[in-house]
């Protein structure tokens, strides 16, 4: 157990020599911000909703991520992030890689929440609208923008059908690929991108001057050294370190076997 806590500390001392934080797209430190930081959660509110930040502020409600399951053998399915504020439901979602199937699971996701909040005596023209932002450690869709905004659209003509039903799709890299570059940044992509740096020279550099952003920076940066966040990310190097692994000796194996 002491090995152990060692171990952490030793963790822990090197952020802090080399001036890193464990990342927000690691899915502890992401829940942590996006559950104790309401400016800033308020602000990525109003900017996928266009609903004024002061009237989102004090109104946002976290709810059970634990989606219901409709029988026996449904997969239980849980969301990183819903939250509501009045009647709008929001899913957000951090993955940090692509696989076959992905954007399935977070659609099933969405349905999910669109299906458990029909209430059998609400006037279906008073429904919801519902939002999934997918925070994409990857990229994957060819435009250059690292912002996309999806609805249901016809293909031939362009007629959106409802606009009570949107979701985002976020490339991180993309991001940290312009604040490199030295392009100019909104203020939107500053707040976006403060989910993948990990240099705090860098993280303070895009929110200075903002209360909102310097809001999360500074969780991130406590987050990072409490050392039940240290343990978690610690775990998590280690499946990565065995899973890498796991592919390259696999890969060997298929290149002795050819």
């Amino acid at each position: 157990m002491l090995d152990d806590i060692t171990k952490l500390e030793r963790l822990r001392d090197n952020l802090i020599a080399t001036g890193k934080v464990i990342p927000a797209n690691f899915d502890p430190v992401f829940k942590i911000v996006m559950l104790d930081c309401p400016n800033y959660l308020a602000f990525l509110v109003s900017s996928f909703t266009n609903i004024p930040k002061e009237r989102i502020k004090g109104r946002i409600r976290v709810q059970n991520s634990e989606h219901k399951l409709s029988n026996a053998k449904e997969r239980k399915k849980t969301s990183d992030l819903i939250i509501r504020v009045d009647k709008m439901l929001a899913n957000f979602e951090m993955n940090n890689r692509y696989f076959d199937g992905l954007f399935i699971r977070n659609e099933a996701y969405l349905g999910k929440i669109e299906g458990e909040s029909l209430n059998a005596s609400e006037d279906y023209s008073n429904m919801q609208r519902f939002l999934q932002v997918n925070f994409n450690d990857f990229i994957h869709f060819k435009s250059d923008s690292p912002i996309l905004e999806f609805v249901y659209t016809d293909i031939v003509n362009g007629e959106i059908e409802t606009e009570n039903l949107k979701k985002y799709h976020i490339s991180l890299p993309k991001l940290e690929k312009k604040y490199y570059n030295g392009d100019k940044l909104s203020k939107l992509e500053k707040a976006l991108l403060i989910l993948k740096l990990d240099k705090i020279k860098d993280l303070e550099e895009i929110s200075k001057g903002d209360d909102d952003l310097m809001e999360a920076v500074e969780r991130i940066k406590d987050a990072t050294f409490d050392i039940n966040t240290i343990g978690l990310y610690d775990a998590e190097l280690d499946r990565k370190w065995k899973e890498e692994a796991k592919m390259d000796s696999y890969q060997i194996c298929c290149r002795s076997y050819l």
